[in-house]
């Protein structure tokens, strides 16, 4: 809205992606003498404990400085966003102290996470194709709890599940497929892969030891493969700007960028990723269909790596 009022660069967004604190401080406090009015939106400040909009602390510090010492120019709309602010920082203090010097104006503003209702609503709007049950959706809320990206993620993961299987999903699809904190292990098991095979056999041994679960692992290994190769087919259409890329898969910002950022690896091992894709796709299929037992998976994912 603010764009189609002024102009089309009217709106400049700074992040972890394009920082740079020159610039930002020059479209701040300089380039408004050439525009009559524009909105710079600043991600990472105040200070964020959320790891994917994070910025260094000595970066914080300046940023700091400059916003409250300098005079912003009142052409200027700068919009600050943290997900998880830490409120011991100074520039949180200095704008709660405004905040109170100004009680009806306010100049920080907190965004609730969305209710047990809210939450309800989101997931049955966003599933509203697959047509899951209120057990369902209860089952898949309580594994994932309020993060929008990841109940997104978790969705899809559903969705690719009945495309693949060709049937209904209940509750019990909903139990056995929808994970989140095991897809850390995946995170580094994945990037094990593209570093150090070695490494990446012993953390599969490690994986096993924990007693995790074969088909947890297996399904967010697949669906993480999975967008391995999707960002792959983006920037071979030389789209490789994450955020644009994480929205159309409707995916964590963070996890894209960290996707992106490992792209000249990826491309490497393309052939050994989609072997890879593809043998995990024969290895759920043969246990499913009785022809494997679940003991022997990570026995064949070893052996799989030390093959690769």
């Amino acid at each position: 809205m603010f764009r189609e009022k002024n102009w089309l660069d009217s709106v400049i967004s700074f992040n972890h992606e394009n920082r740079d604190l020159w610039k930002i401080k020059q479209t701040i406090f300089w380039w408004w003498l050439f525009i009559t009015n524009k909105m710079v939106i600043l991600y990472g400040l105040p200070l964020d404990t959320e790891k994917s909009n994070v910025i260094r602390a000595d970066e914080v510090e300046k940023l700091t400085e400059d916003v409250m010492v300098l005079q912003i120019p009142k052409e200027v709309i700068l919009l600050c966003v943290s997900y998880k602010p830490d409120k011991r920082c100074r520039f949180y203090k200095w704008l709660d102290k405004l905040n109170k010097e100004n009680p009806i104006q306010k100049i920080v503003k907190s965004f609730s996470p969305l209710s047990d209702r809210g939450l309800y609503t989101f997931v049955e709007k966003e599933s509203n194709d697959l047509n899951l049950t209120p057990e369902c959706i209860n089952t898949l809320i309580h594994k994932v709890w309020v993060d929008q990206f990841r109940l997104f993620s978790e969705i899809e993961k559903l969705r690719y599940w009945k495309e693949y299987y060709n049937e209904e999903i209940t509750q019990k699809i909903v139990d056995e497929v929808c994970f989140w904190i095991i897809e850390e292990d995946v995170f580094h098991l994945l990037d094990l892969i593209l570093n150090d095979s070695k490494s990446a056999i012993n953390f599969v041994q490690k994986l096993e030891d924990d007693g995790i679960d074969w088909n947890a692992l297996n399904w967010s290994f697949m669906w993480w493969i999975r967008n391995y190769l999707l960002v792959l087919d983006y920037a071979e259409r030389w789209i490789m700007n994450s955020k644009e890329i994480a929205v159309e898969l409707k995916q964590n910002p963070w996890v894209i960028w960290n996707i992106v950022k490992k792209l000249p690896q990826i491309r490497k091992k393309e052939g050994e990723i989609k072997k890879l894709f593809k043998n995990i796709v024969n290895i759920d299929y043969e246990i499913k269909n009785g022809n494997s037992q679940p003991e022997n998976y990570f026995f064949t994912i070893k052996k799989m790596l030390l093959n690769n």
